[in-house]
This record gives C-alpha cells, sequence and structure tokens, in this order.
C-alpha cells in the first residue's frame, strides 16, 4: 500500500475548505479530478473518509487518523525540501495558536512576538475562541496549538502547562453603588460560578449576570459601574480606576498547552512551543 502526497494534500484541502469545489479551485484542478484522488484515495485504504450532509462535510473516524497523518507528513516533506532552496538557515512557516480571549492580548502574543521579530519569514497566527470550543478547534484543524484553563482529555493530545492565571473580584473605584451584577462572557463562562465556590459561598442565586461578549467589554462594564466581575489579575494591573475586592482564599487556575502529539513537528512549532513555556509565566 502507498499513499502519495498529491493524494495527502487533497485530503487536507477538503478538509480545510469543508468543500470540493473550493478545494479543487484552491489546487487548481477540476472536481472531477478531486473526486477521482479521493476516490482512489479511500480505495486504497479500504475506508470512507468524509461523510457528506447538507450541513458540510464532517470526516469519519478514519478520516480523524489519516487527518494526523497527512499533517505531519506534509509538514515533514516541506521542511526537508525547505533544506535544499537558499534560504536553508532560515526558519519560515506558518503556526496557528487558538486561545481564550484573557490570555489572547496580554499572554499569548507578548509571549511570541519574538520568534516573528526574530525570524521574518515565519508567520504566527492568532485566534480566539470560548474555553469550551477549544478542543473541538484543535481536532477540525482550525489551530495546530490551543491554550486553555484546563487538561483537556482528547485522545492523543500532549498537554504541557505554562503557569497559573490568578482571577480576582474587581469593581470600579468611582461609583458608591454598584449593582450586584457580576459581568461575564456569556452563558458558558463559569469563571465568577467557579470563583465563588472555591471560596465556600455555594448559595449563587442571589447573583445576577450579565454579559458582556468579551473580556475587554467586562473590563469597561466593570469601568462603567454596570457590575462586578471575576476578572484574570494580570488584565487590570494597570487600569487605576478599578480595585480589587480582598476574599479570603486566592484563587488559581493552570494553563495548558495542547496539541496533537507527532513523530514529526516542524522546527516553528518546536521553537513556538519552548518559547511559550519560557516566557509565558512572566504576563500571567
Amino acid at each position: 500500500m502507498h499513499i502519495n502526497t498529491d493524494s495527502l494534500a487533497a485530503f487536507m484541502a477538503i478538509h480545510q475548505e469543508d468543500n470540493f469545489t473550493k478545494a479543487a479551485k484552491r489546487l487548481g484542478i477540476t472536481q472531477s479530478a478531486l473526486s477521482q484522488k479521493i476516490g482512489k484515495l479511500e480505495d486504497t485504504l479500504q475506508a470512507t473518509l468524509f461523510i457528506r450532509s447538507k450541513t458540510g462535510l464532517t470526516l469519519t473516524s478514519s478520516g480523524e487518523k489519516l487527518k494526523r497523518f497527512a499533517k505531519q507528513q506534509l509538514e515533514l516533506e516541506s521542511h526537508f525540501i525547505s533544506q535544499f532552496d537558499q534560504y536553508q538557515e532560515v526558519l519560515a512557516g506558518s503556526l496557528r495558536i487558538a486561545g481564550f480571549s484573557s490570555i489572547m492580548k496580554s499572554v499569548l502574543i507578548p509571549a511570541t512576538a519574538e520568534i516573528m521579530r526574530n525570524h521574518n519569514h515565519c508567520n504566527i497566527e492568532y485566534s480566539s475562541f470560548e474555553v469550551v470550543d477549544l478542543e473541538n478547534v484543535l481536532k477540525s484543524n482550525k489551530a495546530d496549538l490551543i491554550i486553555t484553563d484546563y487538561k483537556p482529555t482528547l485522545p492523543g493530545l500532549e498537554s504541557v502547562p505554562l503557569g497559573k492565571e490568578e482571577y480576582v473580584v474587581i469593581e470600579s473605584k468611582n461609583f458608591k453603588k454598584i449593582p450586584e451584577i457580576y459581568l461575564d462572557h456569556g452563558p458558558h463562562d463559569n469563571a465568577t460560578e467557579s470563583y465563588f465556590k472555591f471560596q465556600n459561598q455555594e448559595n449563587l442565586s442571589s447573583f445576577r449576570r450579565g454579559f458582556m461578549g468579551d473580556v475587554y467589554g467586562i473590563i469597561e462594564g466593570v469601568n462603567q459601574g454596570i457590575g462586578k466581575a471575576v476578572m484574570s489579575k494580570h488584565l487590570i494591573r494597570d487600569i487605576d480606576d478599578i480595585r480589587i475586592k480582598k476574599y479570603p482564599k486566592r484563587y488559581f487556575r493552570n494553563i495548558y498547552l495542547s496539541y496533537f502529539h507527532q513523530n514529526y513537528y516542524s522546527p516553528l512549532q518546536e521553537l513556538t512551543c519552548s518559547t511559550l513555556r519560557k516566557n509565558c509565566s512572566q504576563y500571567l
């Protein structure tokens, strides 16, 4: 059995575009030729790779296995070929990091900025998601690395601790009467509930919630006296109009870097992972 890289590239293009027509256009071939490539690949593997429905394409379990193999093989080939061009000593490539909003701007970007400053041929793409969505983001190949405030449980993951994020209760200094409303990103944000359970205040029924869309909306809502919030401490260090309310116990969440285990990692991914491990704690 042999799988050529053209077939792997075709498979990955379809997965990433979620559409045969768009993938064919990206590859510069006809949709019929692309369908034939995937048909031959499925015949070789004796397995169906995609489930087609009105809502799009979904990978089968065999397709999920092939996705990890294809990504690794294509990266390995690209790195090998790059050693024979005139820039063989130059680190190059693209990498996608997905995280949640409270650490994207204030932790992840400054922690990895030195990579793009020092390597002009490298590109790191950042995207922000709700924490509950990040495992699916990695599984669906929308990111190469994810950053979470818990240790993910997806099979085949490598997870590395990056540090601890401290959460505190904040309120505006400029308003005497502040509503007993706690501001969160949205319904899935459990920071407030987790914080007060940790403080042994189990009865949360008296707390009203307000949803502000993202972490910077929460900070502005607090600043305007709309309510209070449980917030990452590093986000409000330089904001003079907000104060921290003291509670008996300090509350921390571990931050994890996760990615699928591979036999080969691109030099850019290895550098990014080591840089995150080295730098993140100073920003948390």
